[in-house]
């Protein structure tokens, strides 16, 4: 690493897409970037593909101990910070090390809980949140795969595990698109409180993006399925994409000056304000009370 490097953390950077916008800010000018993963012995082979531009730093987002470790070790400015890691859970309801039901844990809380502790060394930096096109009741290519949109109570409630679903799989997919959509809020609030010019939030839509490892907790047949046939499938279907496209979106909002002026905005992988972003969605109130009631289940504030 250079003086003149800036540094990126990329969290669940091991595989899919995580692993595809890691290789992306590699080939950039003076990027140098931080794999923050659960996985050290993997996150260090990708390393060492990706050569003398990435590091490994130990990072499990299903645990907020860890996840304050990693802040205070942190020494020095950072460029950026994407929020990638994510889980989805279709078996039954796990939970994190706080107690926490596992995907809000992950997707969300922990999220939120990093971007908030490295805020004061991302000064002039930029952070990006993963969302999803499932959080949208009204997409209809989420609804064909068994999502019905998100299902946002409150923070305390969906920590707990609540859920109204009829089976694991559908509170399973309900809990994973309402992470999308407190994502979404999430990015969105913070630019509401956060001045551009000194932290900048964006939400990107990756779309859909068959042989990644979202399904890695389904059932063979469906992880089966999802790595397979789907492929070939899913160029036909709208709002599917690839990793290294997708990839290539979240760089940009990484890298180009310009976007910075757009803070808080939704964008898609073809780096268009997405227009799978439910109308709800853009209500600040909920917003806020996403922001706010994450803020107080991790008993901490936005830095002054």
């Amino acid at each position: 690493m250079t003086a003149r490097s800036k540094t990126t953390i990329v969290t669940g950077a091991t595989q899919g897409l995580g692993r595809a916008i890691a290789r992306t800010l590699t080939t950039l000018p003076d990027q140098h970037v931080v794999l923050a993963v659960r996985d050290v012995g993997r996150g260090a082979e990708v390393a060492r593909e990706l050569g003398g531009r990435a590091e490994v730093r130990r990072l499990d987002c299903a645990s907020l101990t860890d996840v304050r470790r990693f802040v205070a070790e942190w020494q020095g400015p950072l460029h950026g910070l994407v929020n990638n890691a994510g889980v989805q859970q279709v078996a039954g309801t796990r939970l994190s090390a706080d107690g926490f039901e596992e995907t809000i844990a992950v997707n969300h809380v922990a999220a939120t809980a990093l971007t908030v502790g490295l805020l004061p060394r991302l000064e002039g930096g930029r952070v990006v949140f993963i969302g999803s096109g499932t959080h949208n009741p009204e997409n209809r290519t989420a609804t064909i795969f068994g999502f019905r949109g998100a299902r946002f109570t409150s923070i305390e409630a969906l920590a707990r595990g609540d859920a109204d679903g009829p089976s694991d799989r559908q509170r399973g997919f309900d809990r994973y698109a309402t992470s999308k959509l407190l994502n979404m809020l999430t990015a969105m609030e913070l630019a509401r409180r956060v001045p551009a010019e000194r932290t900048a939030f964006f939400t990107l839509d990756p779309g859909l993006m068959a042989g990644t490892g979202l399904a890695r907790t389904a059932p063979a047949p469906v992880r089966l399925l999802w790595s397979t046939a789907l492929r070939w499938i899913s160029p036909l279907l709208p709002d599917t994409s690839t990793p290294e496209r997708s990839a290539a979106a979240a760089a940009w909002l990484l890298d180009d000056p310009d976007v910075v002026a757009r803070s808080g905005e939704v964008f898609d992988f073809e780096r268009k304000p997405s227009r799978r972003v439910w109308p709800a969605a853009r209500d600040p109130e909920l917003s806020r009370r996403a922001l706010d009631e994450t803020l107080a289940l991790l008993g901490t504030s936005l830095p002054a």
